[in-house]
């Protein structure tokens, strides 16, 4: 049994861009739906609990049912006694600390104030204990919160780049974000012209007039070995993009208890200094100084500095979370651009890059543990080598690609952070026989699903991912940054799934839910880590019995609209209409359907009372749940309007 309650946004600060307000997915109603609502769930029994502020007003719905309660937990006595309000906070509310109860016993008043002020007998999602996180497992062995396009505040086409969009998504637990790197359009470095439409999966077209200085030398070695013109050795690279990628590092820390992750944050940017001073010595046509800059190549994003977004980094990453992040680079710079890269990176991220590998852990046998990482940044980049150039180049011979589309390749600098994760390129099925600890496959959600519908291929899939990385992107048509559904992916041992944070929606909320106060890395449940060797069929799971009653909610906020529908002052208490809808996403069986989704009924007021008489929402025999890979959601309506939601994890 829980209560809900609904407490009114103060309005956004003027100044702040909408991508701030939809950084909130816990606490934020969808930006599309034009307002944000605040949703505080606090359960009672079950031990489960809800995120409300200690300190709030509580209306006669509420305190209705809390003076039930009070009555239930004291009995037959005329007052609470001592031990019995320790029973129930400790047992029933599951608080793991109250501070010593002084009295003998406790009026109505004194249990409600009591209660009230217990902030882990209210919550739904309790603070992370440091003993709770084991870190002592190879890094494949978690699951990992990502972003994709991560310098973006809005959709893939047409938005802001922003290096404040780093510190948001970092502050609020992302612990693997993307850098797209080009070279500065001022440069007199020769670069390839952009593409004037946009390229929706990130390979751009790449002319023979547009080959960079570097990749055209390296090429001509190799062409004077096949006799093969210029067009067809371009087809070396064809295949050589990989998107995403990540790389850890080590250097043992006492994991220490941290704050969780703020469901809001407000940003306030720090004063880059650094970044000013060096402005100010930069030419007056070139505000990024020559060096590379930030954007989605190929669209009409706006442009940053590469080394902008590393000060926002070194300024946000570990600020309140000591567990590494891993830095996803797609690179189109050219090679002078890409030695300013590494340049940028040592200045900016001293003693915080892993840029060679630990004496203990060799990087081509091993993969290092999470406990041995701690304020390390990794760097996820392509490994290109001679060997992988002429087999592209024979691969487009017997092709008769002409002309095609890929990027300049990676220095032998830049490819040297890449030490415990790289970049591989996934051809097919087959690719997952490889065994080298580093690798990262990144594959997009079409691409996996495909994989993932054959059933002879899971096995496969499982096992791999089980010891070795892969991450997904969100498939190019998603323009609008929405997302895709990530427990799908993390079901079958995916470790990044990268979300378009700059959009609250189903897909990003599962995601909020899964890494709610862990600081970013969750240790998969059985069956899904590295030193088990369990069939796909064998995977732990169990059957859910669950049962929810809806209680009471208290100042649900009207829609930002409401005056054309007059108010509830003019329309009347009456004409407003709370229901709650709570949907269960679990593993769909096969050939089964399951009724997942069960409403309460329709309530009245902007204090909604369903009352304890009021029909449980009740889920029987859902088989095969997955514990730690289930969702509970919330969902509030207000006919005709969509107004909040919550996320909890099973």
């Amino acid at each position: 049994m829980f209560c809900i309650r609904f407490g009114r946004d103060e309005p956004p600060k003027k100044g702040k861009g909408n991508f701030i307000r939809r950084m909130t997915t816990l606490r934020r109603g969808a930006p599309s739906q034009g307002r944000s609502a605040m949703l505080h769930a606090a359960f009672i029994g079950a031990g489960m609990g809800g995120n409300i502020r200690p300190h709030f007003t509580c209306h006669d719905s509420i305190r209705r049912h809390i003076q039930y309660i009070y009555n239930i937990v004291r009995g037959t006595d005329k007052t609470l006694s001592r031990e019995k309000f320790e029973a129930f906070l400790k047992g029933t509310q599951g608080a793991e600390y109250i501070e010593p109860l002084t009295q003998e016993t406790y009026t109505f008043q004194d249990f409600f104030w009591v209660w009230s002020h217990n902030e882990t007998a209210w919550s739904a999602v309790r603070r992370l204990r440091s003993d709770e996180l084991d870190t002592s497992k190879p890094i494949s062995n978690y699951f990992i919160s990502s972003s994709h396009n991560t310098y973006l505040d809005g959709n893939q086409l047409s938005s802001n780049s922003t290096a404040d969009a780093y510190r948001e998504v970092l502050k609020n637990g992302c612990r693997c974000i993307e850098i797209d790197v080009w070279n500065n359009p001022n440069s007199r470095t020769p670069s390839r012209n952009p593409s004037k439409s946009p390229q929706i999966e990130h390979r751009r077209q790449f002319s023979s007039n547009s080959i960079p200085r570097i990749a055209a030398e390296r090429l001509d070695a190799l062409m004077s070995r096949h006799g093969r013109s210029q067009s067809a050795a371009q087809a070396t690279f064809s295949t050589l993009e990989s998107k995403h990628s990540r790389s850890p590092s080590a250097a043992q820390t006492t994991f220490s208890t941290l704050e969780p992750r703020e469901s809001s944050t407000t940003l306030d940017p720090k004063d880059l200094t650094g970044s000013r001073s060096r402005a100010s010595s930069r030419s007056k046509d070139d505000r990024f100084g020559g060096e590379p800059v930030v954007h989605h190549h190929g669209t009409m994003t706006s442009i940053i500095s590469f080394r902008e977004v590393c000060i926002a980094v070194r300024e946000t990453a570990f600020e309140r979370n000591p567990l590494p992040i891993i830095v996803s680079l797609e690179v189109g710079a050219d090679k002078e651009h890409q030695e300013m890269m590494v340049q940028i990176m040592k200045e900016e991220w001293d003693g915080l890059l892993l840029d060679k590998p630990f004496d203990h852990i060799c990087q081509y046998t091993q993969q290092p543990r999470l406990n041995e990482l701690y304020h390390k940044i990794l760097i996820k980049v392509k490994r290109l080598d001679d060997s992988q150039v002429e087999a592209e180049i024979e691969r487009g011979r017997k092709l008769g690609i002409s002309s095609i589309r890929a990027k300049p390749p990676i220095t032998e600098a830049l490819a040297k952070l890449a030490i415990y994760t790289h970049s591989e390129h996934f051809d097919d099925h087959q690719s997952l026989s490889s065994r080298t600890p580093s690798h990262i496959f990144s594959l997009s959600e079409d691409c996996f699903h495909a994989l993932a519908q054959d059933a002879a291929k899971i096995r496969t899939l499982l096992s791999h991912n089980r010891d070795f990385f892969m991450r997904i992107y969100p498939k190019g048509l998603r323009v609008d940054s929405s997302n895709p559904d990530p427990s799908f992916h993390w079901r079958r041992g995916v470790q990044m799934v990268a979300m378009n944070w700059q959009r609250t929606d189903e897909g990003m909320m599962i995601n909020d839910a899964m890494f709610a106060n862990t600081h970013g890395w969750v240790l998969k449940p059985a069956g899904l880590l590295s030193d088990e060797n369990v069939d796909v069929e064998d995977i732990p799971r169990r059957t859910l019995d669950l049962r929810i009653t809806v209680l009471a909610g208290q100042a649900i906020p009207l829609p930002q609209d409401r005056r054309q529908f007059g108010g509830v002052g003019v329309m009347g208490d009456r004409k407003f209409r709370p229901m709650v809808k709570v949907e269960l996403h679990v593993e769909k069986q096969k050939g089964g359907n399951q009724d997942l989704v069960k409403e309460t009924a329709v309530a009245e007021t902007d204090n909604p009372d369903w009352g304890y008489g009021s029909r449980a929402l009740e889920f029987w025999e859902v088989k095969d749940v997955v514990e730690g890979l289930s969702f509970v959601r919330y969902v509030l309506f207000i006919s005709p309007y969509f107004l909040g939601f919550f996320f909890f994890v099973l």
